[in-house]
């Protein structure tokens, strides 16, 4: 007998933020949840009612948070999430299981994303240019601020979600040069980022 592979509910909440575009900039909770709901309505649903049961949602979120904590990166005010990078390889492996399971998932995402926006502005600043030219550029605060969108005197919370943010939508965009770069930021300036 050819089973199904089996997929838990936390599992789709990751597959949700990849199709609403989760890399690169964050994604509200609720639009999560409902992405989660079309995706598996019989999981995520009322019983009797055609309605997403946040209970069930929240747990999904909660459950996936705590077995894959770098999987999600969220705000502060935990009202939106977005995908690691380390997210987007999770999903991107399990997409045929996936479809499998759940059928073809919802629509693909645009290509014309919010993410692929950031990275372009971020791939044209002169710091990126720079780097990708083979130079190593001297990493001045406020023009790392400026790169990565942030204030100099930003908390080293916001500075790494902010670079999380980047090397995210980097990943999913398949731009290992912008990745390396993200990675020579941090470690030349680990500081910033609460290291």
């Amino acid at each position: 007998m050819d089973r199904k592979p089996r997929i838990d509910n936390l599992e789709i909440v990751p597959l949700a933020l990849y199709q609403l575009g989760g890399t690169g900039h964050f994604i509200d909770v609720e639009d999560i949840f409902e992405r989660c709901y079309k995706l598996a309505p019989e999981r995520f649903g009322w019983r009797k009612y055609p309605y997403p049961n946040y209970k069930i949602l929240s747990k999904a979120l909660r459950d996936i948070e705590g077995k894959y904590p770098k999987l999600l990166i969220k705000t502060p005010d935990g009202l939106k999430r977005q995908l690691s990078a380390e997210a987007i390889e999770w999903v991107r492996v399990r997409l045929p299981q996936f479809e499998r399971v759940l059928g073809k998932p919802g629509m693909n995402p645009p290509t014309r994303r919010t993410g692929q926006k950031l990275l372009n502005e971020f791939r044209d600043h002169p710091l990126t240019r720079g780097f990708l030219e083979g130079h190593e550029p001297e990493l001045i605060k406020h023009e790392v601020a400026d790169l990565l969108l942030c204030s100099p005197d930003s908390p080293p919370q916001v500075w790494r979600e902010r670079l999380e943010s980047y090397r995210s939508a980097a990943t999913q965009s398949n731009r290992p040069d912008l990745v390396r770069f993200l990675e020579y930021i941090e470690k030349k300036q680990h500081i910033w980022f609460g290291g």
